[in-house]
This record gives structure tokens, sequence and C-alpha cells, in this order.
């Protein structure tokens, strides 16, 4: 299908009226980048998606997501069809894939994917990532909900408003980009990285296809980022990998060795056993047909969770939490058990750690651009030449961090610079007092939790 057939202009961003071409249907999705619809082109009846987002966001970000979606000429990478200014937001309009993504599938089914149909998946989305990799794009934000299905089953990779393009000049990507649960340790260690970190993205893919969610679900992003290069841990794997094949489980430990150099490409994975045996795009329908049902009963934005009257009730929930003096974290909740238990660090960790759930939002997230720069920084900063993309679950510390930071500097700035400085010894010695107590605490703890090791240890003997 080309955009000819569709009648539209052909041109990036026309100052055309779009709905003079399309009649939006209805909503597919939403989130921190703008919403989806499904719209019918007038002309030729032909349905399609539009992605709508505000041009409050970055319009030369916007125009390169474009461009990139241009230059890909791939069955397995969603069709571009032309775009339009309208207002104060961009449409760009795309091939429409009916069943939406492989994570709303999910969510509305309440299913996971089977093994076969996981196969069958990941054969069509490495085949996309082998035609960008050849033509040196990377896409960056590899993960189910990034993964789309038409009605026949088969697979498309989209949503490219991250991905880059390495030229000559630019041998490996510097920016740390995508979304925190998916990404690979050299794109958070800033060490640069290639087209493997795709790959990587991928594998957790496969385990959140098998599970539902990715590893470290439960734990909130910004630790995420400091765990995942931690080079003393062990790579993910699946839950309970005796439930699964050997072929399945070699397959992910593939894509997540954890040396780039060493990690396959997406041709290589194209030869390995587990995607060789993959069989038809049919294994999807069933999984389509149920999805389409539960949307039939429920309508699509109640079935996805999306209805406005559920999102009030929790609004008001919130509200009066604050009222009577609950959390101000929004739908942050403790953590409950994970089920990823790596390593005694998590659980460590489980009682006080901070997740977000409800919405299950996890967002792509830019922590320094560097993309148009070759002079790369070497440390981790947010890009101050543009308005930074803080993502949604950012929000989440928003309050807290103004009603810490309320007021702050005017209670100093009367001060002189002698008094200033004084206030800093004591700020300094407050510090240290408070760490001395901590540590007289932990000892006495320590000592006692010893004492008792002890003599369990003696009662054993005897």
């Amino acid at each position: 299908m080309t955009t000819k057939k569709l009648n539209i202009p052909d041109e990036i961003m026309s100052k055309k009226d779009p709905e003079q071409y399309f009649q939006i249907v209805e909503k597919l999705g939403e989130g921190s980048y703008g919403s989806v619809w499904k719209a019918i082109n007038k002309a030729t009846g032909i349905p399609v998606a539009i992605k709508r987002v505000s041009i409050d966001n970055d319009l030369e970000d916007m125009k390169k997501e474009i461009n990139f979606m241009k230059q890909c000429k791939s069955q397995h990478i969603v069709t571009y069809h032309g775009s339009f200014k309208k207002d104060n937001e961009i449409w760009i309009v795309m091939e429409y894939c009916g069943a939406g993504s492989v994570c709303d599938a999910m969510k509305i089914t309440g299913k996971t994917l089977s093994e076969e149909q996981i196969a069958v998946v990941s054969k069509d989305c490495l085949q996309g990532l082998a035609y960008l990799h050849s033509v040196r794009k990377i896409h960056r934000d590899i993960k189910a909900g990034n993964i789309l299905l038409n009605n026949n089953g088969e697979s498309k990779l989209a949503d490219f408003g991250v991905s880059g393009q390495l030229d000559g000049s630019i041998v490996k990507a510097q920016t740390v980009i995508g979304t925190p649960f998916w990404m690979a340790p050299e794109v958070i260690q800033e060490v640069g990285y290639d087209y493997k970190a795709d790959i990587w993205s991928f594998g957790i893919t496969c385990i959140e296809m098998a599970e539902s969610k990715p590893p470290l679900f439960n734990v909130h992003p910004m630790r995420v980022i400091f765990m995942i290069p931690n080079p003393s841990r062990p790579p993910p794997k699946l839950t309970e990998p005796e439930k699964w094949s050997d072929e399945f489980n070699d397959f992910i430990a593939l894509c997540l060795t954890r040396k780039p150099e060493q990690r396959p490409t997406a041709v290589d994975l194209l030869k390995h056993p587990f995607i060789t045996r993959a069989k038809s795009h049919s294994l999807l329908i069933p999984l389509i047909d149920e999805q389409d049902q539960i949307i039939g009963e429920k309508g699509r934005e109640a079935a996805l969770g999306l209805d406005t009257k559920e999102d009030d009730e929790e609004e008001e929930e919130e509200e009066d939490d604050e009222e009577s003096g609950g959390s101000d974290q929004g739908t942050m909740r403790p953590a409950r058990r994970n089920n990823h238990n790596d390593d005694d660090e998590e659980e460590q960790y489980d009682s006080g750690t901070m997740v977000i759930t409800e919405n299950n939002n996890y967002d792509t997230m830019v922590v320094n651009n560097d993309d148009d720069n070759n002079d790369i920084s070497a440390t981790m900063k947010m890009n101050s030449s543009k308005k930074p993309f803080v993502p949604a679950y950012m929000s989440q510390f928003a309050k807290q961090e103004n009603n810490s930071n309320s007021g702050t500097n005017s209670k100093y700035s009367g001060l002189s610079l002698e008094d200033l400085q004084k206030k800093l010894e004591e700020i300094e010695l407050d510090k240290d007092q408070k760490i001395k107590e901590i540590m007289e605490k932990y000892n006495i703890a320590k000592q006692s939790l010893s004492s008792v090791i002890d003599e369990k240890k003696s009662s054993l003997v005897r």
C-alpha cells in the first residue's frame, strides 16, 4: 500500500486539514507521547492509524521520527503514509494494524503468549530488526507495546520516536534512551552501543511475552537503571525455565548476553532452532479473536482501562488519601514480592521499593541526547538545549520535590556570606551525627544477630 493509493498529500507535515481525508473512528491507545486513533480514508475506505502528538513536544524530534519512518521499506515495519499539522497537534498517518500491540492483547485477554506464539512473533520481529540494522538504524525501544499485530497474526515493529541512525561518522550511539526495564547494559553505561542493544531489548521482550511483565517489573525504574549494568548480576531469565523448552531458554540467553560483542545479530538469531521451527501466523488468530470479543462486549477503552469513569474514581481516592494525610506518591504502592528472585539484593529491598501499579505505564526515557553532536558528554544529563522529555512515571516525584524545595532558597537568601558558611558547617555536623547514630544502631543489631547465629551454630554442632 503506497501513499498515492491513499490519495493524501505526500509531504512532511502538510498544512491541509487531515479531517478532509480521514474520518476518526475510535481511540486505540494513549500515552505520554499523545494518542493513537483508528480512522478511515474517506476517498478509499482504507483504515489507517493516526498518531496525534502535541506540538508542545519537540517538533524537530517529530520530524526525525517521520523521516525515519519514510525511509523504512519492509513488510515487517509499520508503513508510514503521511503527516499533517492541525492546530496544536501533528497527525502522523500510518498503516493500521487491527489487532493492536502484543502488550494490549495480553492486557485485554489477561493471557500471556504460548511458546509457539512467541516464536511466530519473534520471527517477524527479527526480520524487521535485521532490515533496520542492515540500513544502520537502531530502534532503541523494542518491547511488546511497540510490536503491532494485524488481523492475519503478522507482527510489525512500530513507534520510532526514539530510533537512531548510525552513519559513517558515528560508529556507536551514545544517547541513553529507551524504556528502563528493556535497556541493554551498555546503553545505561554510556560506553557507546550499536544495533546489538536492540537484541538485548528483544530478549527482555520475549520474557515479557511469556510472563506479561519484564524482569524487575516491581522495582522503580530509576533503581532499575542502576541494577541492569551491575556486572555481578546474572543476566535475566525466565522465572520458571523448566516450564519452557531448552531452545527457548537458549534463545533468551543468547539475546541477553551481557557483552554486546558476543551477542548474536538478528540474522544469526533467525537461524536459531527456536525461530526456524516457528509455525504459521494463524497461531495468533485465537488470541486476536478473544481480544476482539472482549472489545466487542466492553468497548476498546474499557477493555484497556482507559475509560474515564475509573480514572475519575482513582483521582478521587488519591485526593481523599492526601486530605487524610496519606501518601502523595500518586499510584505508587509498596512493592509486592518479585517473582524474579535473581539474588538477595532484590529481596532485601522488597519491603521498601515503591512501584507503579494500576496503569503499568512503562514509559520511554531519554537521559542525554547526543545524537546530533559528535562531542559526546561522558556524564548522564538531560539535554539542556531543548525542552527535556519527562517520562510519566517521573511525575510521581513532582509533588514531593516541590514540597521539599519550596521556600528553600528564600529561607537562606537573607543571610550574609559568613552566616551561610556557618549554616553549611552546622548541616555538615548534623549529617555526621546522624550517620554516627545510624552506624551505632547498625552495629548493635549486627552484634545481636551475630550472637544468635553463633548460638545456633553451636547447638547444631552439639
